[in-house]
């Protein structure tokens, strides 16, 4: 059964840009029966996984540009310290008040890039200087990784609509730039995890088995971009962030 989540979250990370960490969550805990910590490490674990492979075949495919490489380099720089800061605060943090902030950020931009494939209301870049966007991709950077450490989750489905809206980026390339930001994020929320002792033998049974699905998943699916509209991957990637919002909200 988890072979056939890896799967398909994979395919849905390969396509997107997303790890699929925030619905991998709740079949690791109660699929596998895991402990909520080490699922958390088991998620970065196979996010890590999905996420390399997605980048490596979409780069490949040619989705990807130079202009971008500063944007992930420099977003990379906060994502590192907030995944590990967040790892660090996990269960110390008011996690309900976070969610609150997360579960309105996700609604609000869900249903605004699905608008623009559906009724035409176009997302434009905001004219900003490069030493200003270069700070805020840090403080984003920062904030993401936050949600990565603390949840274990790679943060595309936070990060992409970042790059889009503030750095104008199209769908396909903001995707494959979020891949590559997470991961160094993931590695180093993951790196805190460990060292926190939230790992057991178990637990790498089950991050080996749902790795090896995920990482077929995520090749098909970064390998089936290119076959998709931009407009289609707009509504796909608003779906899952409402989705992400209503597992969010039922999650206890």
């Amino acid at each position: 059964m988890s072979g056939v989540f890896g799967l398909l979250f994979g395919f849905a990370a390969g396509l997107i840009g997303v790890g699929g960490g925030e619905f991998r969550i709740p079949v690791l805990i109660y699929v596998a029966n895991l402990p909520i910590l080490i699922a958390v490490t088991v998620n970065l674990v196979i996010g890590l996984l999905s996420v390399s492979i997605s980048f490596l075949r979409r780069f490949q495919l040619g989705l990807f540009s130079q202009e971008s490489l500063w944007i992930a380099v420099v977003m990379s720089f906060g994502s590192i310290i907030g995944a590990y800061m967040g790892a660090t605060l996990t269960g110390k943090l008011p996690v309900k008040t976070l969610k609150k902030l997360l579960t309105t950020f996700l609604i609000v931009v869900g249903f605004r890039i699905i608008s623009e494939p559906l009724w035409g209301w176009s997302i434009s870049k905001i004219s900003l200087s490069e030493p200003i966007l270069s700070i805020l991709a840090i403080i984003f950077g920062l904030m993401v990784g936050l949600i990565s450490g603390i949840f274990g989750v790679a943060g595309g489905e936070f990060r992409i609509p970042i790059l889009m809206f503030l750095f104008g980026m199209d769908i396909k390339i903001a995707g494959t730039t979020s891949l590559l930001i997470s991961i160094p994020t993931i590695s180093s929320g993951l790196i805190k995890h460990q060292r926190m002792g939230h790992m057991n033998s178990y637990g790498v049974i089950v991050a080996a088995s749902m790795g090896v699905a995920t990482i077929i998943g995520s090749f098909i699916g970064a390998s089936m971009v290119t076959e998709f509209s931009e407009g289609a991957l707009k509504i796909i990637l608003g779906l899952i962030l409402i989705l992400a919002t209503v597992r969010m909200i039922t999650k206890p």
